[in-house]
C-alpha cells in the first residue's frame, strides 16, 4: 500500500490537513450570526431607549415651565376663582393687566392677561391632554388654595403632573 502524496496541502506526520470541515464552517457561521444578532438588538434597544428618554425629558421640561408659570401667577395673588374645571382666574394687585386666566383650548394651555390676547404656554410638539383646577376652600388656619392636575403628551410618551398651591395671607 502506497500513500498518495498531498497535493497543494501541508504534510504532517500521518495525514494531510485540508482546512475547515463543512460542519466547522456551519458552527462558526452560526456563532457569528448569534453575536452579530445580539449586537444589532442591543444597538436598537439603546437607540430607541435614548429616544424615549429624550421624550420624557422634554415633557418634564415643559411641565416645569408650566408649573413656574402657575407659581408666578399665584405668588402675590389676592383672589382665585375656578369658573370651570378647566379655567382658573387669578387676581394680582401688582399687575396692571388683571385678571390672569389659565384655560385649556384644543390641547393647548392658554394664558390671558387682562383683556389682551391669549398666549400659548406649551410648545407645539407637546399636547395638554387634560387639565383640571380644583379650588380648595380655607380651613383649619389654611388659606384658600388651588389644586392643578394636568397630563402632557408627545408622540410616544405621556405623563401626569399634580401641584397644590395656597394663597399667602
Amino acid at each position: 500500500m502506497t500513500k498518495k502524496p498531498c497535493i497543494y496541502r501541508e504534510k504532517t506526520n500521518h495525514s494531510c490537513t485540508t482546512g475547515f470541515t463543512l460542519i466547522e464552517i456551519l458552527i462558526y457561521i452560526s456563532l457569528f450570526s448569534i453575536v452579530v444578532g445580539g449586537l444589532l438588538i442591543t444597538a436598537y434597544n439603546v437607540i430607541s431607549g435614548s429616544g424615549r428618554l429624550h421624550n420624557k425629558v422634554f415633557i418634564n421640561e415643559e411641565a416645569a415651565f408650566m408649573i413656574r408659570k402657575f407659581d408666578w401667577a399665584l405668588t402675590g395673588a389676592t383672589a382665585i376663582s375656578v369658573t370651570s374645571s378647566t379655567k382658573l382666574t387669578i387676581t394680582k394687585p401688582s399687575l396692571s393687566a388683571n385678571p390672569l386666566a389659565f384655560s385649556l383650548s384644543s390641547g393647548t394651555l392658554m394664558l390671558v392677561r387682562g383683556v389682551s390676547s391669549s398666549v400659548q404656554l406649551n410648545s407645539a410638539s407637546i399636547k395638554v391632554n387634560s387639565l383640571a383646577f380644583t379650588e380648595i376652600p380655607p380651613s383649619g388656619g389654611r388659606p384658600k388654595g388651588v389644586s392643578i392636575q394636568f397630563e402632557l403628551a408627545n408622540i410616544s410618551e405621556k405623563q401626569n403632573f399634580n401641584i397644590t398651591r395656597y394663597l399667602r395671607q
